[in-house]
């Protein structure tokens, strides 16, 4: 067992003990999202498999948030909160910029390059910067 199964199984037996329902949710949630990964015999980070289910969390958040489902929204957050529990510390904004901005500067990036500017953070920073956010600073940069 890897360290993160093991993390993931301490973690879920706690909070089966103090009958955190949400949080026994969440976590066998991510269990079941790394079977399905083990499963498929592609290899895969355990991060990777948390990012792709804290994703779909934000996905659901955005769509009950246009259709005004408040009790959902704050569900939803509260299960994505305990899911980046086992993600890396995402980067602040000011520290996506200034990298952003370093990228665009040196390579003479315009609009037209959002793609290469994007893979390029992406695959540097991916772990640490949310997709959607470094897309914002991107098109702020570039359309000021």
């Amino acid at each position: 067992m890897s360290d993160f199964n093991k993390k993931i199984t301490d973690d879920l037996k706690t909070a089966m003990k103090s009958k955190d329902k949400l949080r026994v949710s969440v976590l066998r949630m991510i269990m079941a999202e790394i079977k399905v990964a083990e499963k498929s015999g592609k290899e895969f980070e355990h991060i990777d498999v948390v990012n792709s289910y804290a994703k779909k969390l934000k996905k659901s958040i955005d769509e009950y948030k246009k259709l005004g489902a408040d009790e959902n929204v704050s569900s939803l957050e509260s299960e994505l909160k305990i899911a980046q529990e086992f993600l890396p510390e995402q980067m602040s904004s000011e520290e996506l910029s200034k990298i952003i901005g370093n990228i665009i500067t040196e390579n003479n990036f315009t609009i037209k390059d959002m793609g290469k500017i994007m893979r390029s953070v992406m695959d540097k920073y991916g772990d640490v910067a949310d997709g959607k956010q470094v897309q914002e600073i991107v098109k702020g940069i570039l359309n000021s």
